[in-house]
């Protein structure tokens, strides 16, 4: 568990930069959240492409938001990640199997068609995705065929936000900082915003005092879950996880401000956090031994386990790109310490990439 002794010091006195650097974070992400108008925008997008598919498309599907769109963690400048989920009679077909991938090629002809603007259909990704540019909006599109466990996700991220209003600001200045500093970019060899926002479930939930509950504590699941099945291995997955409404809040309630636990969790995956002999564990709300893990992580440099997907690693980065990362944590802690604010940190530089 990750002590909070020292927070308990601050907050008995809150230094006037931790208050500033609070108050900064929360007008950030008030900044940067979603706008309505964004919001109209991507479920008009959601529409015409329903609308495609309801008037071209032979097999009976339905199309559903996926990602920060539809977590709450979206900006104006989001991409929109959706999936095509087939009809209950063709949901068995694997997502990987040749009939899926062929089906995102008729589909880029079908959407080019439509005027839809730079469709290219990316396979080298672990599921294979359909990218293109909305003709009249401009948003970037990510759309998948079957692989519904990121609905899953984001559900699961989005019931974690709604239990401490302090999580969502959190994550939005998260994202806003690692974006900034280039290390939030996975084709280039960094972490996913997805990554990012597991480790700062994890933390939360690993915190002497917790600000989150574990949602996958087996004790508190009702017996009849979801099950979409396997997904790329012999696992079967279990999506399993209980509505936040029936989690009774933490008691004691962590008393940490936003700055605090800022700084805590940048200094805690910067210079505490054991990479060489634990994971982080939403699922399991503690950080695990690598030996309750995949063998074939042994070898990874960070290992991030996917709460659904057991035998997926959500991290995956090597070891010169998670010394990178540990060094801009740990440069952001110096910063942040030194009274110089939050826009000393979100100084934009060029992607970090280990691709040579």
């Amino acid at each position: 568990m990750i002590s909070t002794s020292a927070a308990t010091t601050l907050n008995s006195g809150i230094h006037p930069h931790l208050q500033q650097l609070t108050e900064d974070m929360i007008a950030l992400a008030e900044s940067i959240a979603m706008s309505e108008d964004g919001k109209q925008l991507r479920d008009g997008v959601i529409a015409r492409v329903q609308g495609i598919l309801d008037t071209e498309w032979p097999k009976e599907a339905k199309i559903e938001c996926f990602g920060s769109s539809a977590s709450g963690l979206g900006t104006d400048s989001s991409d929109l990640d959706l999936v095509i989920l087939p009809a209950l009679h063709d949901q068995d077909q694997d997502v990987s199997t040749p009939g899926r991938f062929q089906d995102l090629f008729v589909l880029k002809t079908l959407f080019q068609r439509y005027s839809m603007r730079d469709v290219e259909v990316i396979h080298g990704a672990r599921v294979p995705i359909l990218k293109f540019t909305d003709h009249k909006t401009g948003i970037k599109v990510d759309l998948n065929y079957g692989q519904n466990t990121g609905i899953y996700n984001t559900r699961l991220i989005e019931s974690y936000v709604q239990i401490d209003e302090r999580v969502r600001t959190f994550l939005f200045v998260l994202k806003a900082f690692v974006k900034a500093r280039g290390i939030n970019s996975p084709p280039l060899g960094s972490l996913s915003s997805y990554c990012y926002s597991l480790m700062a479930i994890s933390y939360f939930q690993t915190l002497l005092v917790p600000v989150l509950p574990c949602l996958q504590d087996p004790h508190l699941i009702p017996h009849n879950v979801p099950n979409p099945g396997r997904f790329g291995s012999t696992r079967l997955i279990n999506v399993a996880f209980t509505d936040p409404s029936r989690i009774r809040p933490c008691v004691p309630r962590n008393s940490m401000t936003l700055g605090e636990l800022f700084i805590g969790f940048l200094e805690y995956y910067g210079s505490k956090f054991q990479y060489a002999r634990s994971c982080v564990s939403v699922r399991c709300g503690d950080v695990i031994p690598r030996g309750e893990v995949s063998s074939s992580w042994s070898r990874h440099a960070f290992v991030v386990e996917d709460p659904f997907i057991l035998d997926f690693n959500a991290a995956g980065s090597k070891q010169d790109m998670m010394n990178i990362i540990r060094h801009e944590f740990q440069a952001a802690v110096q910063a942040l310490k030194g009274g110089r604010g939050l826009s000393a940190i979100l100084t934009a530089r060029q992607p970090y990439s280990n691709r040579h």
